[in-house]
């Protein structure tokens, strides 16, 4: 069941802008601290200061300190790692086609950079965090899905889509320079421990919100149910995240946090927002203790919603929430390794700092004239 698998993602993917825009030469250099520096015991942040181009978004972060931005310059694409405390900057990687999509490793390790030179053409290439190119190949297709193995960050599975959303699976091997085409039922998989990987199995020939989670082998067809009747999943190093609804309280979404051998860890509930024939999963992010996410304050539909979203963090032991902001609006979201900032937005164009509790313009623009 492809394009409903399509729309269940919507919630949790990282955003892109595929599109070249103003063909304008840019300029970036650090700027004074945004905030005045709090007697040494809580760092300020930089923003990145732009005095002409087009900045097409943050993609997420290297290390606690250091982000990697994209920027538009003149006909180049280029991006760059970005340090947020001392303003440092350096050159990852520059595209002379547009850049679609840029995806960090979750350790931080590796960018993948997805250039178009055409519509259904795709060059992606692999570099380390000092911008030294590992891995390149040419792949067709119109639009991309890149899953990073966070047990071994030289294997990534990647799902090249066609225009009517039929698609190839690969599975890349950095260290041996390898990719080869593997044979999956979906296109969304995630990784359940170095060698298995997890999907929901949706019945095309039947329809339904909710399908069995299932594990298999990277290697093989051997496949197993695990979890019946789940919305949305989602994984991270150790940790399984599903999303289900009890038959009972419709109006509730259950988030169940398991280990890797799927034995429960915690569980929270929150109201959720219907979308159609669908339910709308906030966006959020994983931190090293759980989560953090958007949450409504009740149940209706998601077009008449009017009540904002608190930003919590849930801690996946206990299932323990906390809020620290009120009134959000629900977007994409890319936290920070040790979970203490985040970037937010549609462009990832806001920092914000949770220790704080402040929300920093990640960047500024000054359209200087002669």
């Amino acid at each position: 069941m492809l394009v409903f698998s399509l729309f269940l993602i919507t919630g949790c993917e990282k955003p892109e802008k595929t599109e070249m825009q103003q063909e304008q030469k840019q300029e970036t250099e650090t700027s004074e601290p945004s905030a005045p520096a709090d007697e040494g015991q809580k760092k300020s942040a930089k923003t990145i200061q732009i005095k002409a181009g087009e900045f097409q978004g943050a993609n997420g972060w290297l290390s606690d300190d250091k982000i990697v931005y994209t920027l538009n310059e003149g006909t180049d694409s280029r991006v760059f790692a970005y340090n947020l405390f001392t303003g440092d900057q350096t050159l990852l990687y520059e595209s002379s086609y547009p850049i679609a999509s840029v995806t960090v490793s979750p350790a931080g390790k590796y960018v993948l950079v997805r250039s178009s030179p055409g519509t259904y053409e795709g060059i992606l290439t692999v570099v380390k965090a000092n911008g030294k190119v590992v891995w390149e190949e040419n792949i067709s297709g119109f639009d991309f899905a890149v899953e990073w193995n966070p047990y071994h960050e030289e294997s990534i599975l990647i799902a090249s889509f066609t225009e009517d959303w039929s698609f190839t699976s690969y599975h890349v091997d950095i260290a041996k320079g390898t990719s080869e085409e593997i044979n999956l039922r979906e296109p969304f998989v995630k990784w359940g421990d170095s060698k298995h990987l997890l999907f929901l199995d949706w019945d095309s020939e039947n329809p339904s919100l909710f399908a069995p989670l299932v594990k298999k082998s990277i290697d093989g067809n051997n496949e197993t149910e695990v979890k019946p009747d789940i919305f949305q999943f989602d994984s991270a190093k150790d940790r399984v995240m599903t999303i289900t609804v009890p038959a009972n309280q419709s109006d509730q979404a259950v988030y169940t946090f398991l280990d890797n051998d799927f034995g429960k860890l915690s569980s929270f509930s929150v109201p959720h927002l219907t979308s159609y024939s669908d339910w709308l999963v906030p966006y959020y992010d994983w931190t090293p203790h759980g989560f953090i996410t958007f949450q409504p304050l009740y149940s209706a539909e998601s077009d008449m919603y009017a009540g904002g979203f608190q930003l919590i963090s849930v801690d996946s032991e206990s299932g323990d929430k906390e809020v620290f902001f009120e009134d959000m609006e629900n977007v994409p979201l890319s936290c920070s390794p040790n979970g203490t900032a985040c970037l937010a937005g549609f462009y990832l164009e806001d920092l914000i700092m949770l220790d704080k509790k402040a929300i920093i313009p990640l960047v500024e623009h000054h359209n200087d004239k002669m």
